[in-house]
C-alpha cells in the first residue's frame, strides 16, 4: 500500500498543499486534472526528484521521505520516456536490472515474459531512434517492469499518442496489472483515460485535491463546482432549497423557472446536512437527461420540463441537444446516442418534453 499524508512542496510561486491519498495495493488509482495543477509535482515528489517540505510517503507503512531515489522501490515511465538513444532496445529494456544489480533468475524469465506480453521481442536489437511511438511505449513499460518492483508510477505516457494507440496501451496496461498484480499511480489530464484505467481516481486542481473515490461516485456526484466543470458538466444551474422530506428535496431553479424534486441520496453525501432556503447548485450530467418521445406515457416521469430544440449538433456516436424550457433563462446540454436520436427524430424549433430524473440529479454547495 501506497500512502501520502499532509505532503506539501512547493516550485517557484506554485505550491502543493497538504495532500493525502491512499492506493492500495494491486489496484491502479488515477489523478486527473488539467495542465498546470501540479499533478507531475506531486509523482517527482513520491518518487524523490523533489523535496517534500511536509508530510510523510509510506509505502507498505515505512516513511520513505528521506530515502534516496533509487532505493524507494518505484519503477516509473515520465511523459518524454526517457528512452536511452545510444542503447538498443534490449539494453534499454535490461537497464533497470543493471541499476538493481540483479542476477536473479526470477528477474530474467520476468523480462522475458513481459517481452513476449509486450509484443517486442522483435524489435530487440534495434536502435531506439528508429521505433515508432507506440513501440517506444512498450519499451518503456517493459524497461520499468523488469527490474519487479511491485509499484509503477506514471507521467501521462500516452499523452502523445492517436486514440487508436492509446486505446490497444489502454487494454495492454490493464492486462499487465491483472497479470502482475502491481500497484499503478497514474497522472493524466484525459478523463476517459482515467476512468478506464483507475479502479479509484483524485482530481486535482490548482495543487490541492478536489475529491478522490470510486470513479462510478466522482462520476455521478462531483463534490465542487470546479470538479464538476473539469468534468465537462454544464447543465450547473444556481437552486434554492424549498423543503425536505426524509427521502427527497424540493428545489426551485430560477434559471430554469421551475421546481425541481431530488432523491437526497443519489445527489447528496450521507452526511449533508440540508434546510428550507439553503443556496445549491443544482447539476445534471447531460446523457442522464430524457428526451419523451410524442405520445410518450409521461405518468411515472418526474420533473418535466416543456420547451423548443435550439440546436443539434452531430458528433459521431453521438448527438449534442441544445433545449430551452419554456420562460427558461438557460438551455439545457443533452447527449443522445445515434440510435435513440434516430427514433426521436429531433430537429431545430421542434417543441418537446424533457425529463430531469430526481436520481440523477446532484447537488453542490457553492463556494
Amino acid at each position: 500500500m501506497l500512502e501520502v499524508k499532509g505532503l506539501s512542496s512547493k516550485a517557484g510561486g506554485f505550491s502543493l498543499d497538504d495532500i493525502s491519498l491512499t492506493v492500495e495495493g494491486s489496484q491502479c488509482h488515477v489523478i486527473v486534472g488539467p495542465t498546470g495543477s501540479g499533478k507531475t509535482m506531486f509523482l517527482e515528489s513520491i518518487i524523490g526528484f523533489r523535496k517534500a517540505l511536509e508530510g510523510e510517503i509510506l509505502l507498505d507503512g515505512k516513511d520513505i521521505k528521506d530515502t534516496p531515489v533509487e532505493k524507494r522501490g518505484f519503477s516509473y515511465v515520465p511523459q518524454d520516456l526517457a528512452i536511452f538513444p545510444h542503447l538498443t532496445v534490449e539494453e534499454n529494456i535490461l537497464y533497470g536490472l543493471k541499476v538493481r544489480r540483479s542476477k536473479d533468475s526470477g528477474f530474467r524469465a520476468l523480462t522475458i515474459e513481459l517481452i513476449d506480453a509486450l509484443r517486442i521481442r522483435h524489435l530487440l536489437k534495434r536502435a531506439t531512434e528508429n521505433l515508432s511511438g507506440g513501440e517506444r511505449q512498450r519499451v518503456a513499460l517493459a524497461r520499468a517492469l523488469a527490474p519487479g518492483y511491485r509499484y509503477l508510477l506514471l507521467d501521462e505516457p500516452l499523452s502523445s499518442l492517436h486514440e487508436g494507440m492509446k486505446r490497444e496501451l489502454w487494454f495492454l496496461l490493464k492486462e499487465l496489472q491483472q497479470k502482475y498484480r502491481f500497484t499503478m499511480l497514474m497522472i493524466t489530464h484525459d478523463m476517459e483515460e482515467a476512468f478506464f484505467l483507475g479502479d479509484t481516481i483524485s482530481i486535482m486542481i490548482n495543487g490541492k485535491i478536489h475529491q478522490t473515490g470510486r470513479k462510478r461516485d466522482i462520476y455521478h456526484n462531483p463534490e465542487t463546482l470546479d470538479v464538476a466543470r473539469f468534468l465537462g458538466i454544464r447543465n450547473l444551474f444556481e437552486a434554492e432549497v424549498i423543503d425536505t422530506c426524509s427521502e427527497t428535496l424540493n428545489i426551485y431553479c430560477a434559471e430554469l423557472n421551475t421546481n425541481l424534486t431530488v432523491l437526497r441520496d443519489a445527489a447528496l453525501p450521507p452526511d449533508a446536512n440540508v434546510k428550507e432556503n439553503d443556496k445549491l447548485i443544482a447539476g445534471i450530467r447531460s446523457e442522464e437527461v430524457m428526451i419523451l418521445r410524442h405520445g410518450y406515457q409521461r405518468q411515472n416521469q418526474d420533473n418535466l420540463l416543456r420547451g423548443m430544440v435550439l440546436d443539434v449538433f452531430e458528433k459521431g456516436a453521438s448527438h449534442t441537444i441544445l433545449f430551452l424550457p419554456e420562460r427558461s433563462q438557460k438551455g439545457v446540454e443533452i447527449e443522445v446516442p445515434n440510435y435513440a436520436f434516430q427514433k426521436l427524430n429531433l430537429r431545430k424549433k421542434q417543441d418537446t418534453i424533457i425529463s430531469l430524473k430526481g436520481e440523477n440529479i446532484f447537488l453542490i454547495r457553492p463556494a
